[in-house]
């Protein structure tokens, strides 16, 4: 068999089988009963700007976004089980656009012992158990006054992109077949925005990691066209235990997102003490982390700022790198993070935890290490 032919082979049979276990749901839950295409929440269209809190209820935990209003009227969202983390608009408009446009289809099962296979069961009932993969989503205005609920089930795909769901208002035993979709991250760090920091490889000089203990790491370009990162003041006799082991240290801040989070003063870090990375760019940034130890997790802060001292040829916009120094300290202060373990054995690395003898080498070629020389 050819391979586009066992290609072929292949999306006809998942073809078939989703039409077969839609088959099933629509024979197990069915009723022929029509809907008429009518919005299930028809006053939600013009109430979305007015919506000022949002509770998505699971099996397994609940997530809220608040709103709160500034000054100057700009209104921010958080999520309220994160820490109060901030949480971007599109997330939001995401849940109440998708509530908004929901139209139902068709009636189906109005029997219990049903909804977990369509997943319209209440999350409430079902509370740390695996089975149950129901959302109940509550929308609420700025008197906390609730304008919309819905426990929304499992997603049907559709030819047309339009999207199609099983959904069921809480407290009616009817459940329904509904034009539409809304957002819901399985996660709850899937409501904000995880990314930390963002630079391109390409732009990153030099970088240095300074251990207290150890000798500071030095990781850098000899130009800024070079592909490779040289490791400064390794010994002759020793070499990388990886081909890329120092681009790593560099590559960290290109598209580096957090796995948890905690405000930074709930800690009780002194942060100053702890292992610290600069990074210094071609184009006038500079971005420092410092890494503290809780148990068995590294906590990571960020902080950037511009370089007081550029090298000659460095293309500086001033203008940019404020406005891009501006986005990371109002993403990252006050702010705790851990990142991935692969991330976190590069801010913590060494001379002698990233290279090896040569063959042939002897041992006294193995690199000293102690308190750098002031």
């Amino acid at each position: 068999m050819t391979p586009k032919s066992f290609l072929t082979l292949l999306v006809l049979t998942i073809t078939i089988t989703a039409a077969a276990f839609w088959v099933t749901i629509s024979s197990d839950s069915g009723t022929g009963i029509r809907g008429d295409g009518r919005i299930l929440f028809p006053d939600l269209a013009t109430q979305v700007n007015d919506v000022r809190r949002i509770k998505i209820t699971r099996a397994s935990g609940t997530s809220t976004l608040v709103a709160t209003t500034t000054k100057d009227g700009k209104v921010n969202w958080a999520l309220k089980e994160l820490y109060n983390y901030p949480a971007p608009l599109v997330s939001v408009r995401a849940v109440a656009a998708g509530m908004a446009s929901i139209a139902v289809i068709e009636a189906k099962t109005n029997r219990a012992a049903k909804y977990l296979k369509i997943r319209v069961e209440d999350p409430a009932k079902h509370t740390g158990k695996k089975n149950s993969h129901a959302s109940r989503i509550e929308l609420f205005n700025a008197k906390d006054e609730k304008i919309s609920d819905l426990i929304v089930g499992l997603e049907k795909p559709t030819l047309s992109g339009t999207g199609q769901l099983f959904v069921r208002k809480p407290g009616d035993d009817r459940a329904w077949l509904a034009r539409g979709k809304v957002f819901i991250p399985e996660k709850r760090e899937g409501w904000v925005n995880q990314m930390i920091v963002e630079v391109d490889l390409p732009r990153v000089r030099e970088t240095i990691l300074t251990i207290p203990g150890e000798k500071p790491l030095r990781i850098f370009k000899k130009a800024e066209n070079d592909q490779d990162f040289t490791l400064e003041g390794m010994a002759k006799t020793r070499e990388l235990k990886e081909l890329f082991g120092a681009e790593d240290i560099a590559r960290a801040i290109q598209n580096l997102a957090f796995v948890e989070v905690r405000p930074q003063s709930e800690l009780k870090f002194d942060f100053s003490q702890a292992p610290r990375t600069r990074y210094v760019t071609y184009d006038g940034l500079i971005i420092e982390n410092w890494a503290a130890t809780a148990g068995k997790k590294h906590w990571v802060t960020f902080r950037a700022r511009a370089n007081p001292n550029p090298e000659k040829g460095d293309k500086v916009d001033a203008a940019k790198r404020d406005k891009e120094i501006l986005k990371i300290n109002t993403v990252t202060k006050g702010w705790a993070y851990t990142i991935n373990p692969f991330e976190t054995k590069n801010l913590l690395k060494t001379m002698k935890s990233m290279t090896q003898p040569k063959p042939g080498s002897t041992p006294a070629s193995t690199p000293a290490t102690g308190p750098a020389k002031k």
